[in-house]
């Protein structure tokens, strides 16, 4: 699953981007100054960062450098308000890979996002296969016996979850981290709703009482190894 950082104060517009790439299958968390940022990306690893030039504290240019000072890979798409060429210029000066200005669609901002995450050409596709469910993790798509499995954003992230974990148990609270961010506060019952949704789409009967995930009590879930 693809980690996306917003670095954004205007609370309505990150809440709003923020909305928008879940529905897209991103995990997404918010901050809102350049500070936290950077002690952000010093502890956690993203696949892209979205960030705004006009931030309290530590300016979005500021926040560029130091991250790419340091070796920062994750790429860096920048949303801001500012439309000048001087402006676009000192922004992908300072390391970004692309410039958008508010106000922004967010089809294209998303297309924007998958374009400077694009994988090369001959990299592998990734696909977790056990028993009869397949899942691609380029294309988004879950297929249980060749044909697709349509999951809400939450219930493909969980199972991908699960099948990137293959035989290891995980608890619900390690759930909550890998699909709703380590700044959740969600309840165990949240968790479980969505497992009980995501079984309904994906088991099948297998013989002797299996099921693809299996509850291990007091523990957490747990998808075998074939």
């Amino acid at each position: 699953m693809s980690r996306i950082l917003i670095v954004e104060d205007e609370r309505g517009l990150s809440g709003a981007i923020k909305d928008w790439l879940e529905s897209q299958f991103y995990l997404v968390s918010v901050v809102e100054d350049g500070l936290t940022a950077l002690e952000r990306l010093s502890r956690d690893t993203f696949d892209a960062i979205v960030l705004d030039l006009m931030l309290p504290g530590l300016s979005g240019l500021e926040v560029c450098r130091r991250y790419r000072d340091v070796g920062g890979a994750a790429p860096i798409l920048i949303l801001t308000a500012r439309s000048t060429l001087a402006s676009k210029e000192d922004g992908l000066d300072c390391g970004a890979d692309d410039y958008l200005v508010k106000p922004c669609d967010l089809r294209e901002l998303s297309a924007r996002l998958r374009a400077i995450m694009r994988r090369p050409a001959s990299a592998p596709i990734v696909v977790f296969k056990v028993s009869d469910i397949e899942l691609d993790t380029n294309a988004r798509q879950v297929r249980k016996s060749g044909r697709i499995v349509h999951l809400l954003p939450k219930e493909f992230l969980l199972l991908e979850a699960l099948l990137m974990n293959a035989g290891s148990v995980l608890s619900v609270e390690r759930l909550i981290d890998l699909v709703w961010g380590t700044n959740s506060s969600l309840t165990p019952d949240t968790v479980r709703s969505h497992m009980r949704s995501l079984r309904s789409k994906i088991e099948s009967e297998r013989g002797h009482g299996r099921c693809l995930i299996r509850t291990i009590h007091g523990r957490g879930y747990l998808i075998e190894r074939d």
